[in-house]
């Protein structure tokens, strides 16, 4: 637990909004990570960040938690700023944010770690693409993009261009990859500590975990914790091995939630991506998963701050 005695910082600062298609859950996560910080003794400035031009913080600021999901907060662009202002951040530096927020560039940093991941193709606008290596089902995704935007479940094969056109719209490039039917399965590390994985199971959306899944309230989606069953020991032992192999694979630290995909043929993980900085809303999962081993919120809020580090 960190105590007041043992915090390095005492006023901070959390950043919060922007203008990716995330701001809104932005605002939410970091209204509630601000709130958090403050139970726990922290004196607190909350900044809505605008754009991309810049952050601007309260005048003592000692260290920045970043609550900035999607585009400048997860890609390294304000943790470069950060960097030459001299402040303390929490979660992954400049250059592996920007592996981690590119779909594409995470899968490859994962294959070369032995980590598996769905059989891909990448997709350029205007150019032709071969999905011979590709079974329907199959994903369509943007690869710069976070909460589930933009992504398309393909099961026709005429719906493939319809998808790529949605991918389209956030960027030059789409990722194409295999659906795999199983168990959705996502393991927060915080700090260097494997958290409880959680399963996830929609009850929208024909089971996928889609942005009204991932956020919206009432029950909507079952959170499960499959290490409580003594049959998924040996599967979740491999799946925690995987998914610190696949935060080191791209130097990530702090603080990181990597997803997989439990194939229901063989029960073999496949990694789908590592989101550099998770949510902290009500329906978040690194807070569950937090729960779940005995961490309440505010203290699981002091100890990332106490991580933060510039360089």
């Amino acid at each position: 637990m960190t105590t007041s005695s043992s915090r390095r910082f005492r006023k901070v600062a959390v950043l919060m909004g922007g203008d990716s298609s995330e701001r809104d859950i932005s605002m939410l996560s970091g209204t509630a990570v601000a709130a958090g910080l403050e139970r726990a003794g922290y004196e607190v400035g909350r900044v809505v960040v605008a754009g991309h031009d810049g952050v601007y913080l309260p005048a003592g600021t000692e260290a920045v938690f970043i609550a900035l999901h999607g585009a400048f907060g997860e890609d390294g662009g304000v943790q470069s700023i950060l960097e030459e202002m001299g402040v303390p951040y929490t979660g992954s530096g400049p250059e592996s944010s920007r592996i981690s927020f590119d779909k594409i560039l995470a899968r490859a940093s994962f294959e070369l770690a032995g980590v598996p991941v769905p059989a891909g193709v990448v997709v350029r606008k205007g150019n032709q693409a071969d999905f011979s290596q590709i079974g329907i089902p199959l994903v369509v995704k943007p690869p710069k993009q976070g909460s589930s935007v933009g992504i398309s479940i393909v099961k026709d094969e005429a719906d493939i261009l319809t998808a790529l056109d949605e991918a389209f719209k956030y960027g030059d490039e789409a990722l194409v990859e295999d659906f795999i039917p199983g168990r959705e399965w996502t393991v927060p590390i915080v700090v260097g500590e494997v958290l409880p994985i959680i399963e996830v199971t929609p009850k929208l959306d024909g089971g996928w975990y889609s942005w009204k899944a991932k956020y919206k309230s009432g029950g909507t989606t079952v959170y499960t914790f499959p290490e409580d069953d003594p049959a998924n020991v040996p599967a979740a032992a491999l799946v925690r091995d995987l998914a610190l192999r696949a935060f080191k694979a791209v130097d990530a630290s702090g603080l990181g939630r990597i997803d997989f995909r439990i194939s229901s043929e063989d029960g073999k993980p496949y990694a789908l991506e590592l989101n550099s900085i998770p949510g902290f809303t009500e329906t978040s999962l690194l807070p569950k998963a937090a729960a779940k081993r005995g961490i309440a919120f505010d203290e699981l809020c002091a100890m990332i701050m106490e991580s933060a580090k510039c360089g």
